[in-house]
């Protein structure tokens, strides 16, 4: 959960790590971590804003990036609906099998809430996930 001081802070944070020329700026990107894959939206090469459970600016020299294939809106129009969810889903609970950092991604990058992880887990098969139609627009 974001609290106003959280976004004035990520909003200012985002502003000043963009690049327009980058080829990161405004896609869905992935990275594996421990035993999952996170997913976030590219701000610049050295950049990205994390969509798990701690929404965050962090430095893409950690992470060996892929830009997930995907129909995605617009770079532009991506990073406006990234600061503009961040008011709107200042109150939502991170959940691995509810609303996870690829739902979070997804629905700024595509606008489709979707995590094909969950879809693909065993858990999955056993019914224990929903993915949700949500729009920010």
């Amino acid at each position: 959960m974001l609290n106003n001081q959280d976004i004035s802070r990520l909003v200012k944070e985002i502003k000043t790590k963009v690049d327009r020329n980058s080829k990161y700026y405004g896609r869905l990107l992935e990275w594996h971590s421990d035993f999952v894959n996170h997913y976030g939206i590219g701000l610049s090469e050295q950049y990205l804003f994390s969509t798990g459970e701690y929404p965050a600016v962090i430095s893409t020299s950690k992470h060996p990036l892929k830009m997930t294939p995907t129909k995605a809106l617009k770079p532009d129009l991506v990073i406006e609906r990234l600061i503009y969810s961040l008011d709107c889903f200042k109150h939502w609970h991170y959940g691995l099998l509810g609303w996870n950092c690829e739902h979070y991604a997804r629905l700024i990058a595509t606008n489709q809430a979707l995590s094909y992880s969950v879809k693909e887990s065993p858990l999955a098969l056993a019914g224990l996930w929903q993915d949700r139609e949500i729009s920010i627009e």
